[in-house]
Formats: C-alpha cells, structure tokens, sequence
C-alpha cells in the first residue's frame, strides 16, 4: 500500500536537488564543468534528482574524488518497459568472471566483490529518488590518481578540435595536450590522456632530429641557471674548449637523481638517439623502474666520442649521484666508452648491446659467399645455446665449416663473447633488460616533443614535458597495480603469492613461467641430506620455430636454507623465478617461497624516493605525501640556516640530526662520510689512465 501511495505522490518539482557542489557556503547544481577540486557531498539515502543522467553525473563526480571507478551495475523496468530502478556501483564490484579460452592468458580485472553502491528508484515523471546507500569499500581509495580511473578518460570535441588544427601547424600529441591542461589549470584537471589520444590519431611526424642554432649555447645556460633556482638540487654542468665555446653538457633534475637512488642496479648508457648537423651526439642514463618502464637518470650533449670526453660525462654523472656507481652497465660495442667504463667504474659489470651487434652481422659478413647460411649459423649459436660450453662448441663449428679464422671482427666478437653472449651474460642481475633490447625505451622519452626543426634550446626546455609524460605513464600503472589485479592461471600457492606481492607488469612475467612449468617436468633427482640436485625437461621451440627439442636444465636445492637455483639463471638474469624452479618447488610440494625470492624492486608497495620530489613538471601531480615531504623540506631548513653560522652550531646541528637518525633506524643517505667522490691519488690515477687510453686505440 505504501509503495503505491509512493508511486501516486512524486515528489515537488520545486524540491531542490541535493546534487550538492560546496562552495563559499552556498549549494549549487553539479554541472559537468564542476572542476575536480570541488568537493561533493557524500549520498544519503532521500535524495532527489531530475533526472537519472543526473544522477550518475553526480556519483561519477564523487568517485573521481574519493578515488574509485562508478559503473551501472543494474536496472528493473516497470511492467510498461518504463526504467523503475537503477543501481550504481563502485567499478570494483562483481566477480572476475574469465572465458574459457582467455584461461591460460588473462586480462587485468579489478573485480574484487566491492559492496559499495547506491539503489535509486525513477518516478514516472523522471526524478529519481535515492533508497539506500552503502559507503564502505573493502579496498583503498586514490583521489589523487582519479584522472587515470575508467569514465574519465575522453577525447572530446574541443580535444579533436585543437588536434587538428595543431596537426596542421605541425604539432603532436604532446603539444595538444599541453595546450588543454593550461586551459584545464594543469594536467590534474585535463581528463583525456595521452594513450587516449593517441588512439583517435592515427599519423604523427616521429622525426627527431636536432638544429645547433645561433645563441643556443647562451640560452641553455640561462635555463640551467633558471632551473637551479626553482630548485637547488637540479644538477648540470658544462664543460668549454680553450676559446670559451661549449664541449659537453650534462644534466639531471632532483627527480632522476632520486630515482636513480631506488632503481641504480643496472643503467644503459645510449650514445645513438640524436645527432645534429653538428655531429653532437645526445647521450642518456637509463634504468628500469619496478614496472618495467624507462626512467631517466641524466642527458648529455658530447662534441666528441673519444675516451677523454666519456671520462669527463661519466665523472659528471658519478658526481651529481653522490659516487654511487652503478652495479651493471649496458653500452655500444665501442673502445672508447669501454676504457671510460674501465676507468670511472672499475667495479661495474660491463655489457654490450646485443641488438646494435646482431644488426651489424649482414653487413659485416656481405662479402662471404654464404652470407645467408652464415648469419643464419651464428644467430642460432647465440640464440639457442644453453651453456658457455655449447655456445663455445657451435662458434667453432660455425668458423671452421665457412672457413671464417682470418675474420678480424669474428675474432673481436669471440675474444669478448662475456659481454654480449646471452649465456655469458645471464649470471649478473640486469633488471630485465633484455639481450635483445635496443634503445627503444630512450626514444619513448622524447617521441612527440622534437622534430626536425627543434633546437637545441627548444630541445632542452621541452625535456622538461617529455619527463612530465614519463611521469603520467609511471602514475598510470601505479594505479593500474593498485586497482586491478591479473587473475592466477593456476592453483598454486606461489603464483598467488608473486601476484599479491608484484606489480601487474612484472607478474606476467612471473606468470609466463607458470605457463611454461606445462612444458617441463622432473627427469631424475640425486638427493643428499637436505641437498639436491634435480634435472629439469623442457620441450622447448628451437631455430625459429621449425623444431622441437628436449634441453636440460639442473636444478640444485638445499632446503635447509631454502636456497635454489638453476642453470637457465632467469632469477639471476631477471629476479624472475623460473619454469624449471617452479615445476621443482611444485613436485616437492612447496607451496610458498622465501621473501628474498620476491625482489622489492619488483613490488607495487616499493617505496621510491622520487615520488615525493616537487620539481617543475610534476607540480600538478602534489600528492598528500609529496605536500608534507615538502613541508617538512622547508621546516628543516632552520638547521641548514643554523649550523652555518659556526663550527659549533654545525656540530650541534650535525649531532642532532644523527641522534634522530639512530633513534629511528633510518640509513645514511650521503654514505660517503663527507669526504670527496675521488681522492687526490685516485685523480691522479685516472689522468695515467686516460693518458694511457688516449695512446691506445684496442680493447685489452
């Protein structure tokens, strides 16, 4: 009876719709220009709508700022076919349902059985009416990551508006979407992303190609200038020829220098990406974060390619990191960059770029008579072998059937197979960059914001934007970890616990094993104690594909400390756990392995220093931990002002911040103990050994 009484009597039209928008203290109407930074009033059961679009505009609003995604999950029509009710529901809600065939390879869900949701009920007339509400979620929220969540990721008609026009100017997706965060007030308010646009645009110039023009030089050193005002710690330094003109440049912001403090393991060095009319060839440091992507540790602008001025670039960089060399390094097959390595980092594990010496084998070996048969012969050596002993077997079958001992290039290959031959490099950690790898992940940084007619003081202003989007990229999966997750393809608990702990990225890695374990089992084991040694078959696809072929691979265990490895050394190589130690742990029913097996630096909770660092490109991107670490940044500056004055005001200041440091266990961040990257004596031995490099023109 109550319900008809309720359908017969709608509410007033003149009831005012609680879509409520608080600002100045006044109530207002949620229209779709409302900006982010409104704040919307959480629902409440009895409020009243015009309409259902309205509605769902509101709670899409409210989602944006508490953080989660907003999807209908469910309507009823009345007996007429009219719309009766509507439930909206936070975007995690549901089971994650997977097809059949999508078992063995499954897409992210972020499906978790969310509760949260609203019920509404739609009069006759229109106005829809709130019934109940339910607020909590059984997963954190991010509102400052809103931007990235489903529903709001658009291209609207201005958007394709301003493309257009600016594509026909020359422009690139970069510059639209610069040109619309500025009328959005930044890139927190624009909702269409990068990846969004790209998609509507099918062709855009990727020529990138810089132009030395007159009064670069000065320009770039006033924007250096600029830059380490807004921020002390922004790094650069040039170096000058006997006549004042500019040799070198290097520079980083504070932000790669911080990350380069999470992520410095391994580092490419890439010297092939740009080069002007001037032969100044554009130099990077880049390394991986724990989503596999590309950041940028510094840039450099070289005149020459000579050991001298690598010596120089690599000092500069060792300098602006506090001295913390990198472990490993990857670079081109080049002499004079190996001497500067052997040099500045006498301690890193040096690897050369597989693919810059695969694609120089056709020219290299066009005057054989086999070319084909002998490119084909050496790609299979490199590629299939599994051992240093196999790898060593099938180079000398391969010289002596094509008769290839006076190939002085061969030679050199050979001589130094321990620094680009897969299986000689597989037993140091690379942080998954691949063998295979080329600079692709350099030329990511930088697509969209130079073309062939950018110059050298445009290229260094626009760094700043290319950063600005690697930063949106890395935002973009942090959020993609956070809220939606890759179903397990398997029971097992292992492939559980990598998919809790890893980032969705590095867990597909993980996952491609699991798949693989399908083509392995447990041929034989020899068991001692508590030590094995366990051999592993793998039915694996060899020469491209046209056959089959059974490998073993050895697996050793020793329970008691839980310590396994494997002769594929994919955990050394990757920090991936491997097919082969996986079907092992399963046989021995295993079902969870130690923490040290689970890498941090592949977590989605891993704590990066750079995430907190406010530089100019990332100001639109203030989190709540970013304002207070800059908060307490500008409070601390009292010690800095006070310790200053005396030697005894710098020890009190200095004892201070030590006892804080004891009391709460927190590392030494300098870790150099004040004292200089070099000593006089090491200068000293670096200038005999650049003399010593300059005379020489071979590798040792």
């Amino acid at each position: 009876m109550g319900d008809e009484m309720e359908q017969r009597i709608p509410p007033k039209e003149n009831t005012s719709m609680p879509v409520i928008v608080v600002q100045d203290g006044n109530k207002g109407e949620l229209d779709s220009s409302s900006k982010v930074n409104d704040v919307v009033e959480p629902p409440s059961a009895g409020m009243i709508f015009n309409c259902i679009d309205e509605l769902y505009e509101y709670y899409k609003t409210y989602g944006n700022q508490e953080g989660f995604p907003v999807f209908k999950k469910s309507t009823k029509n009345d007996k007429q076919g009219r719309l009766h009710f509507v439930t909206l529901s936070c975007g995690r809600g549901g089971k994650s349902r997977c097809k059949r065939e999508k078992l063995v390879n499954p897409s992210l869900t972020m499906k978790i059985e969310c509760n949260a949701k609203l019920n509404a009920r739609v009069y006759d007339d229109g106005v829809v009416r709130v019934t109940s509400v339910f607020l909590e979620h059984n997963h954190e929220l991010s509102p400052t990551r809103a931007r990235y969540l489903p529903r709001r990721r658009s291209v609207g008609t201005s958007m394709k508006k301003r493309r257009e026009k600016i594509g026909e100017a020359g422009g690139t997706v970069a510059k639209t979407l610069a040109s619309s965060a500025v009328e959005c007030g930044g890139h927190e308010s624009e909702p269409s992303l990068e990846k969004v646009c790209q998609n509507y645009i099918d062709n855009i110039d990727k020529t990138r190609k810089l132009c030395l023009g007159v009064g670069d030089a000065g320009a770039v050193c006033n924007y250096f200038n600029r830059m380490q005002e807004q921020n002390s710690n922004f790094y650069y330094s040039l170096d000058f020829n006997e006549d004042g003109h500019i040799r070198n440049v290097f520079w980083a912001d504070e932000m790669s220098r911080a990350a380069y403090k999470s992520f410095s393991d391994a580092v490419t060095f890439d010297t092939t990406y740009l080069t002007n009319k001037y032969d100044l060839p554009f130099v990077t440091f880049v390394g991986i974060n724990h989503h596999g992507q590309p950041m940028l540790f510094g840039c450099g602008l070289v005149s020459g390619e000579d050991t001298e001025t690598f010596v120089w670039l690599f000092m500069q960089w060792l300098a602006c990191m506090s001295g913390n060399a990198p472990k490993a390094v990857i670079t081109d097959q080049d002499v004079a960059i190996h001497k500067a390595i052997e040099i500045v980092f006498p301690e890193a594990r040096h690897r050369w770029c597989l693919w810059q010496i695969m694609k120089k084998i056709h020219g290299k070996l066009s005057c054989h008579s086999n070319n084909e048969q002998v490119t084909a012969t050496l790609m299979q050596a490199v590629y299939d072998s599994m051992s240093k002993g196999e790898f060593d077997f099938n180079w000398g079958q391969m010289i002596q059937k094509y008769s290839l001992q006076s190939n002085a290039w061969l030679s050199t290959l050979y001589d130094n197979r321990h620094r680009w031959v897969p299986v000689h490099v597989k037993d140091s950690f690379w942080a998954g960059m691949s063998t295979t790898q080329r600079s692709e992940n350099v030329h990511e940084f930088f697509e969209g914001h130079v073309n062939s007619k950018t110059t050298l003081k445009q290229f260094v202003e626009r760094y700043d934007k290319a950063l600005k989007t690697k930063v949106e990229k890395e935002v973009q999966e942090d959020l993609n970890s956070f809220n939606c997750y890759c179903p397990c393809v398997s029971h097992y608990n292992i492939e559980k616990q990598f998919q809790q702990a890893y980032t969705n990225n590095k867990f597909k890695e993980i996952q491609e094993e699991f798949k693989g374990k399908m083509f392995c089992y447990v041929h034989s084991m020899k068991e001692e104690d508590d030590f094995g040694v366990y051999e592993v078959i793998e039915d694996m696809v060899v020469e491209n594909g046209l056959s089959n072929q059974k490998v073993c691979f050895t697996v050793y265990f020793k329970q008691a400390e839980f310590d396994v490895r494997c002769s594929c050394r994919l955990f050394e190589f990757q920090g991936i756990l491997c097919r082969h130690i996986i079907t092992l742990l399963t046989v021995k029913g295993v079902y969870l392995v130690p923490q040290k097996y689970i890498l941090p630096r592949w977590r989605k909770d891993f704590r990066r220093e750079h995430t907190k660092v406010k530089v100019s490109y990332n100001n639109w991107n203030s989190t709540p931990e970013m304002q207070r670490n800059d908060l307490i940044s500008k409070r601390s500056a009292m010690f800095a002002d006070f310790g200053c004055t005396s030697e005894e005001n710098t020890q009190i200041a200095l004892d201070f911040i030590e006892q804080f440091r004891q009391k709460f266990n927190i590392a030494d961040p300098l870790n150099v103990n004040g004292q200089p990257i070099f000593s006089y004596h090491e200068m000293g031995h670096i200038k005999v050994c650049l003399l010593e490099a300059t005379n020489s023109n071979s590798l040792s």
